[in-house]
């Protein structure tokens, strides 16, 4: 039942005991979404800052994937509370953040220039991991979503 407003329905998911209706795929994508988040800070971030006190060019990627997960726990927050119709939208909007994200490290910003670094070989792995892993998540809901809708019994193969 979604929530009326002036502005219409707003799609909250509420059952009739007030209880939301949580699905497994919503807990993954937030701990996939919190893992990159936190991870990037505290795990696997870039390399230190140089001896002069600035910063490589690593710390910038660093801080674009950090913007980028503070926006997928916040999608993953959200789909907690909405309908699955909304949710499927949440997802896909998760999709192409995801694989955003995927790209920023030595793609769309620079890593440093030696491969032994530690952007290269703890970040940048690790991103893409995580970030592969909610790609594969997020669409794997999209497509349970739109085969629920186009087979709504949920059987077998139709004669």
């Amino acid at each position: 039942m979604g929530l009326s407003s002036q502005y219409g329905n707003i799609g909250l998911n509420q059952k009739g005991n007030g209880f939301m209706k949580i699905k497994k795929m919503d807990i993954v994508l937030l701990i996939l979404s919190i893992v990159l988040c936190a991870g990037i800070k505290l795990i696997f971030h870039a390399c230190a800052p140089k001896e002069d006190g600035g910063w490589m060019a690593c710390h910038w990627a660093e801080q674009a994937i950090f913007a980028n997960g503070i926006i997928l726990v916040l999608s993953a927050i959200l789909r907690l509370f909405v309908k699955s119709s909304y949710k499927t939208g949440i997802a896909m909007a998760m999709t192409a953040t995801a694989g955003i994200t995927l790209l920023i490290p030595n793609v769309m910003i620079k890593l440093c220039m030696m491969k032994e670094m530690r952007c290269h070989s703890v970040m940048h792995p690790a991103v893409m991991v995580i970030c592969i892993l909610l790609v594969i998540a997020c669409v794997a809901d999209i497509w349970v979503h739109f085969t629920k809708e186009v087979n709504p019994s949920g059987g077998g193969k139709t004669a």
